[in-house]
């Protein structure tokens, strides 16, 4: 019984703290995702304007459970219309020797569900993704 009694806070402190870490790894996937389905949507056309765009990127990320979409740490960058590589907006069709690309940037400030000692509370996961369209 003494046993138990004295490895049982490890044991618990243990428990939350991998809870914290796959919390942590599953919020990073889901910001990930969302850039990745914002900047595809934005260069296949299936969003044809940057608020479609933001609101496939905040779709994706809604599916992950234990993300709250109104957090307002949680942003995201559509730009205004496709940039060539040196960062000008592209006019006209874009050709494979002169290529536009599309780009979503997700930010998201994760906390942790105990406050840590000698361990930092909160994580800045910011993921950026960037598509060449299709036309």
């Amino acid at each position: 019984m003494v046993e138990l009694a004295l490895l049982l806070p490890i044991l618990v402190f243990g428990l939350i703290g991998a809870a914290d870490l796959a919390r942590a790894f599953a919020l990073q996937l889901a910001i990930e995702n969302g850039a990745r389905a914002g900047a595809e949507a934005y260069a296949i056309n299936f969003a044809a304007t940057p608020a479609l765009a933001s609101a496939r990127a905040y779709d994706e990320i809604s599916r992950t459970p234990g993300i709250n979409i109104n957090d307002p740490s949680l942003y995201v960058d559509t730009p205004v219309g496709p940039k060539h590589a040196d960062g000008s907006l592209c006019v006209g069709t874009p050709t494979v020797a002169d290529p536009c690309y599309y780009t979503v940037t997700v930010s998201y400030t994760f906390h942790t569900l105990v406050p840590w000692p000698f361990i930092p509370n909160t994580a800045n996961f910011d993921r950026s993704t960037t598509m060449r369209t299709f036309y």
